[in-house]
């Protein structure tokens, strides 16, 4: 009886309660479950190559950056709408947090730019030390100058604007059914095949180039911004400037010597996402805490 009593009388006091794991903001999410992957492709790939493609007819000759331009936001576009149709208003919102530059890692994101960047330009010197290349002085001098206008047009809709799709949507339902490494070599073997079409257009730089080194140089290139999305906590901007110095970059060394994607530019940029994966052991930045959120 007084047993009984006692029980009655403490289970009257609240027990504690569990503590509560904080809520992630999947505006800083780096591994996300594959919801809407295939969808995304479908729409990134159609909605590009039918600007490429259809742009050419319509253009018939003329210059074809107009339609390039316009097919460039395929992956935008398409992260948009699935977001949209998966995870409504609060969902597209969460994606364009992704470009907020609050508490994204420091300056780590931008050192491991910095390595591509490099890499890049290094690939310019050796053009022109080993291989006999002439610096085009003029063709430099007139590159440099439009620098500041380049990186901001680059950003906005020349490359940059397709981060958001890649990097924003896409990376992380990779990581989130694949190891990082193979994620970011997947990624990469896809923007190559997403940039097919511009082979065949003539006054593209990709016209001038030979695909499989070009994808070999998107691998590694993926790698790399692989690297800089996951230190950035799933931030969306270090990866567009990221893009956008590698482009400048790679315009200011094509402007010079040429060579565009050539074998020394494609052997020191796999150089460089070789150290990251070695340093990284794979991980490429992504912390071990991260888990698929569903």
């Amino acid at each position: 009886m007084f047993l009984g009593m006692k029980n009655e009388h403490l289970s009257t006091h609240p027990r504690p309660s569990a503590p509560t794991a904080p809520a992630v903001d999947p505006a800083r999410t780096t591994v996300l479950a594959p919801r809407g992957l295939t969808a995304f492709l479908v729409i990134a790939f159609a909605f590009s190559w039918i600007a490429w493609w259809g742009g050419t007819l319509l253009l018939d000759g003329a210059n074809p950056m107009p339609a390039v331009l316009v097919g460039s936001f395929g992956p935008m576009v398409a992260a948009v709408l699935v977001t949209a149709a998966t995870e409504g208003r609060s969902g597209v919102g969460a994606l364009f947090r992704r470009y907020s530059p609050l508490r994204r890692g420091g300056v780590t994101p931008y050192a491991i730019a910095v390595l591509a960047v490099l890499a890049i330009a290094a690939s310019g010197v050796i053009a022109v030390r080993l291989q006999g290349a002439t610096v085009d002085e003029a063709a430099l001098d007139a590159a440099l100058m439009a620098v500041p206008v380049q990186f901001l047009l680059i950003a906005l809709v020349g490359g940059g604007n397709e981060e958001l799709g890649w990097r924003g949507f896409a990376l992380p339902r990779l990581q989130g059914s694949l190891p990082p490494l193979a994620a970011n070599a997947v990624l990469g073997a896809v923007w190559a095949v997403w940039h097919a079409p511009l082979f065949s257009m003539a006054g593209t730089v990709q016209a001038q180039m030979y695909f499989p080194a070009y994808a070999l140089l998107c691998v590694g290139l993926t790698v790399v911004l692989g690297h800089v999305f996951n230190s950035s906590r799933g931030g969306v901007l270090a990866a567009v400037i990221a893009h956008t110095a590698i482009n400048v970059v790679s315009g200011l060394k094509g402007a010079a010597v040429g060579d565009p994607a050539g074998a020394p530019e494609v052997a020191l940029v796999a150089l460089v996402a070789v150290f990251l994966v070695v340093v990284t052991r794979g991980r490429l930045g992504l912390r071990g805490t991260d888990a698929p959120q569903r």
